[in-house]
């Protein structure tokens, strides 16, 4: 009996290691899921960068940036108020055009040195041209002022803003002939400013 009693007294030495495996496996553990822990949030906060940046690049796209507006400002210039009318063949300056808003209502003037024509049978004829959208319209035909030069002034007729209507062109037509732009002459483009000065 007394040796019973002695032998539950004396610990047992599996029993005390099995603890300590029990402990650090527990410790072991929970150490590692605190680091996945520690990962799972970092990741977490470093999508929402990533968001912003992909949100941001979107925005970019359809705004453009300083550098493709002016581009697309050099391309098509509406504010310029002035264009020097060339003649095609040989890169002479002829006249000038100008354009603006009066009463709200958009308007064209031109004057021109152009040859003189068989006026029973010919007339110059005003073009204006939209780059894009790509469309042209006629402001009509041509007269001669007091002094000899041809002349037009052509307001809109509505208050449509043709402002990137920028491609002046004059043809020569014949009255009995179609009604379609003739033989070109004669260009010029508001924002043009290599032919503003006389050649």
């Amino acid at each position: 009996m007394k040796n019973r009693e002695l032998f539950r007294s004396v610990p047992n030495r599996n029993t005390h290691a099995y603890r300590w495996r029990s402990t650090t496996i527990t410790a072991v553990s929970v150490l590692v899921l605190f680091i996945v822990f520690i990962f799972a949030v970092r990741e977490f906060r470093e999508e929402e960068p990533t968001e912003e940046s992909v949100v941001s690049s979107i925005a970019n796209v359809l705004k453009p940036d300083p550098i493709s507006q002016a581009v697309i400002d050099g391309a098509i210039d509406t504010q310029s108020q002035e264009a020097s009318l060339i003649w095609f063949t040989t890169g002479e300056r002829v006249g000038a055009a100008t354009r603006g808003e009066k009463d709200e209502r958009y308007y064209i003037e031109m004057k021109t040195s152009l040859p003189e024509i068989d006026r029973e049978i010919s007339y110059y004829q005003v073009w204006l041209l939209s780059r894009l959208p790509y469309d042209f319209i006629s402001l009509g035909e041509m007269v001669t002022d007091e002094e000899g030069y041809f002349v037009l002034e052509w307001e809109a007729p509505d208050s449509k803003n043709y402002a990137n209507y920028t491609k002046v062109i004059i043809t020569v037509n014949r009255y009995e002939g179609s009604s379609d732009p003739g033989t070109h002459l004669v260009e010029g483009e508001f924002g043009d400013y290599r032919h503003h000065t006389v050649k």
